[in-house]
């Protein structure tokens, strides 16, 4: 019915070859808030949107952090939108439904859909979108306005898509005029080309770190086998010390014996 956009959004300042700093939007975290109003069967009521986009793919931990938090914060109902734009998995439709199962365990028997305000507060809906799996057939709404987002190799060059579908609804026709000024501005190219070369550049220091942590932590595992080898020789070495310590005691014992069966001998 109604949306105001609150943004939050976080920027930094890049040196460029002119060596004049420009803000472009934060490298691995994209952040937007949104306060609508939607129209429901039992009515109209307030709902908070929020919009992230992450930039590497191991942004997946951060995501986990960011639901536990909403989960902290209030009983609000959650519900995920995932865009992904990599591959990840062929064997799934482009458009997936995590949806909240009822069912009877003792009977195994589905049951309707109760809304309950326990369960709405600890479990939440999730859909994912497989960009570069998305190919529509314009079949209803969902799958025009859908069909925009599309990432197709045949329609993906240099952060410019190329949309020829045809267009018979008024969303649709709005997103792309949209996208078609952003195409057409030279400051936000020029930016989504610098952001793409720091992008590799962190990318490729990521995999340093991670190469750097595998060397770590098979050296950790190196070290943990030499001292377990150590302990176990340690080990070893004690247990001959008592083997020793206790050949000891009995021939003490043995030699104190024979002292006095001697006195006994020459008495």
């Amino acid at each position: 019915v109604s949306i105001q956009v609150k943004p939050q959004e976080n920027t930094i300042s890049i040196e460029t070859e002119k060596k004049k700093f420009e803000p472009i939007p934060s490298l691995t975290v994209y952040r937007l808030d949104f306060l609508a109003e939607i129209q429901t069967q039992e009515g109209t009521k307030k709902v908070l949107i929020e919009l992230q986009k992450a930039k590497l793919v191991t942004d997946i931990m951060r995501f986990r952090r960011y639901l536990g938090e909403q989960y902290t914060k209030d009983s609000l109902p959650i519900i995920t939108i995932y865009f992904l734009g990599y591959k990840f998995d062929e064997n799934l439709p482009s458009v997936l439904e995590i949806s909240r199962t009822f069912k009877d365990r003792l009977s195994n028997q589905v049951i309707e859909y109760h809304k309950n305000e326990f369960i709405e507060s600890l479990t939440h809906d999730s859909y994912i979108i497989q960009l570069f799996n998305l190919k529509t057939e314009m079949r209803n709404r969902l799958e025009k306005v859908l069909s925009i987002f599309s990432q197709a190799s045949e329609k993906l060059k240099d952060h410019i898509i190329y949309y020829d579908l045809p267009m018979d609804d008024e969303l649709q026709k709005l997103i792309v005029q949209r996208l078609l000024y952003a195409a057409s501005n030279e400051i936000l190219k020029r930016q989504m080309d610098l952001e793409e070369e720091v992008l590799m550049e962190l990318q490729d220091l990521e995999r340093k770190i991670e190469s750097q942590e595998k060397e770590i932590q098979e050296k950790d595992k190196m070290i943990q086998e030499k001292d377990k080898t150590i302990q176990e020789k340690d080990k070893t070495i004690q247990e001959k010390d008592n083997i020793l310590e206790e050949a000891k005691r009995a021939l003490e014992e043995k030699e104190k014996l024979i002292q006095e069966l001697l006195k006994k001998i020459q008495n």
